[in-house]
């Protein structure tokens, strides 16, 4: 089969190829050339399968035309949903994406880190581990265009994009206590991130507002390595200490996954023993009965603010040196799992 050159391009389009050069390097907003035409030449590229060289156009450019993008599990529907359209978002800006998942391991993190760097990305999407401000330290010190998603790091100034975690989990906790639950467990992990600790204390205020009183025992907190089935046994044991609980609160979308399936093997019901939400979103939560409620965060926007804030430090010296920080707001999305007490 013979290899596809960008004169093939040019010559499919009917335009230059010094205008097709332009916009695989990047360069057609620079140059002047409609989004329309650059999302062609992309389009064509993708169709046709043109793979430039790209030690060759490092040479030309400077760019590797590639970003590493860290983030804590690439196979959580979170980060998952977020890393397909970064993905779509690089590509139709003709940057490859290298993909990588920490474990919320700091070793792991600076390994990637190391890696990335040596592979020449022109920059990064990382979601921090707690123990890396040394490393996020250095990649601002050497000028290198990096955006920290999902959580920042306390005292590093960086471009970031997040979401409100504290009134996220604020309004979800209202929502419950609008609906007439009082005694409400909270289920999450041992975490100094900073957005676990925000989403604690949006519920923690909630409750405090209301004039309740929180209670040790009606919080559960596991390790983020355990596996599945000593989630379900920790939160199995909690119902059984807990029978007076009418409600949960699952910070994580992981955590109601299985918080779901312990509650079933107690049999309990979902809705009518006890009310359930949760912290983001997952598809499974609109397909159970009862749907699941849930504090949703902005996946798209988080992305697309994200790809972004990196292209532009990436592509302007000067935007490079400005600091700029997205909070995005979660939205709260009630479903049977918490319909009213007095509904019922």
């Amino acid at each position: 089969m013979k290899k596809v050159s960008i004169k093939d391009i040019a010559r499919e389009l009917n335009i230059s190829i010094t205008t097709v050069s332009f916009v695989i390097n990047g360069k057609s907003e620079e140059m002047g050339i409609s989004s329309n035409t650059a999302n062609k030449v992309h389009d064509l590229i993708n169709k046709m399968g043109y793979n430039p060289n790209s030690a060759a156009r490092m040479l030309r450019t400077g760019k590797s035309k590639t970003i590493g993008l860290i983030v804590e599990d690439i196979s959580n529907y979170f980060f998952g949903k977020i890393a397909k359209v970064i993905e779509i978002e690089a590509n139709k800006n003709g940057y490859n994406v290298f993909f990588s998942s920490t474990e919320n391991n700091d070793n792991t993190a600076r390994e990637l880190i190391s890696k990335m760097k040596k592979s020449s990305v022109d920059g990064y999407i990382i979601t921090p581990t707690v123990g890396i401000k040394d490393e996020i330290f250095k990649l601002k010190k050497e000028n290198v265009p990096f955006v920290l998603l999902d959580r920042f790091i306390q005292d590093v100034e960086t471009n970031y994009v997040v979401v409100d975690n504290y009134n996220g989990a604020y309004d979800l906790t209202k929502h419950l206590l609008g609906n007439g639950f009082s005694k409400i467990g909270y289920i999450s992990i041992f975490s100094e991130m900073t957005q676990m600790k925000d989403r604690e204390r949006g519920f923690s205020s909630a409750l405090a507002d209301a004039g309740i009183e929180i209670k040790d025992n009606e919080i559960l907190k596991v390790n983020f390595e355990d596996l599945y089935e000593n989630l379900l046994k920790s939160i199995q044991e909690f119902l059984k200490l807990n029978p007076q609980l009418d409600a949960l609160f699952f910070a994580t979308n992981y955590l109601g996954v299985a918080g779901i399936e312990a509650i079933q093997q107690a049999e309990l019901k979902i809705g009518e023993d006890i009310a359930v939400v949760c912290f983001d979103d997952n598809d499974i939560f609109r397909l159970l009965n009862p749907s699941i409620t849930v504090s949703a965060q902005p996946i798209r926007e988080i992305a697309i603010q994200s790809i972004d804030l990196l292209l532009k430090a990436i592509n302007n010296l000067e935007a490079q040196k400005q600091v700029e920080g997205k909070i995005l707001q979660p939205t709260v999305i009630q479903r049977n799992s918490s319909i009213a007490k007095n509904r019922n």
